[in-house]
């Protein structure tokens, strides 16, 4: 859940990730309602990350249907019984709050798309991601809100024993810089830390 909010929150993501096509009907008009020329609309659709050890993220990205241009991004958390994200979702998790990406121009940036790997040239679409005071929250028909050493959190049993969120209360008004790159079917999601834009997540089209 620490990456959910990659785009948001800066702790290597709290942003950029339910679940759905890659561009229904509903999807696709907001798009035109905002203009089918925009540099962004390649990245409308649902996108999902690697399994992580039974966590699997996603990222549904649309247009705002006010006409601004700026997107809509929705990501959610789907936790897998097994570590292999195979079988039944025992918990699902997201936030409470709409975020908001804003256009900021592009750049080309030189980005590390692995821990070892060398930069690579991307050409990013710079957004400046921004959500109201929000929360976390995870569902789950077994899912159990308990207190553990002195913290409230939300625990699923999964076949190796347990996955258990923190529940952080309400979080601050945010506004962050990012931006994303397409190459192909694969989508990075990259955040301003430090001074430098780094990595956040790798999705690819759902």
């Amino acid at each position: 859940m620490k990456k959910l909010l990659a785009v948001l929150a800066g702790s290597a993501a709290a942003l950029l990730t339910g679940c759905g096509g890659g561009g229904g009907g509903t999807t696709q008009q907001l798009a035109g309602d905002s203009g089918s020329a925009s540099p962004l609309a390649a990245y409308i659709g649902t996108w999902q990350s690697a399994c992580d050890d039974h966590d699997r993220q996603t990222l549904v990205i649309a247009f705002k249907s006010d006409g601004s241009g700026s997107l809509e991004l929705t990501p959610t958390g789907e936790t897998y019984f097994k570590a292999d994200c195979s079988g039944p979702v025992v918990a699902t998790d997201s936030i409470n709050a709409k975020i908001t990406g804003k256009p900021d121009g592009t750049a080309d940036m030189l980005i590390k798309l692995a821990e070892n790997a060398a930069a690579t040239s991307l050409r990013v679409d710079k957004i400046t991601s921004s959500a109201p005071a929000y929360s976390y929250q995870r569902t789950g028909t077994t899912v159990k809100y308990v207190l553990r050493a002195n913290q409230q959190q939300w625990c699923v049993d999964v076949d190796n024993g347990e996955s258990c969120m923190w529940d952080e209360g309400m979080q601050a008004a945010q506004s962050i810089p990012g931006g994303l790159s397409l190459r192909g079917n694969d989508l990075y999601t990259v955040m301003l830390d430090k001074g430098a834009y780094v990595l956040d997540m790798h999705y690819v089209k759902k």
